[in-house]
């Protein structure tokens, strides 16, 4: 994974962004999400900022064995 391709901005080095954390598995309960959180080796939902261009934030899901982005999207708005 070199680039993340920003819903403004296009496709950008991954330098430009920050990771900031992974998100738990869906249907998690509370204490599973912040305690006991395992990532799987296949699909991870992550939060990135575009912190050197358009400041948005984005939720990613991807590969993080293979390093593929398998979606992104904005947080608040739509699919891209």
């Amino acid at each position: 994974m070199n680039r993340l391709v920003c819903p403004f901005c296009g496709a950008r080095e991954l330098e430009e962004f920050l990771f900031h954390k992974t998100l738990p598995e869906a249907g998690a309960s509370e204490y599973s999400a912040v305690y006991e959180r395992t990532n799987r080796l296949d699909d991870s939902l992550e939060h990135w900022q575009h912190v050197h261009g358009c400041r948005a934030w984005l939720e990613v899901r991807r590969n993080p064995s293979s390093g593929d982005v398998l979606e992104i999207r904005m947080i608040g708005g739509g699919r891209n």
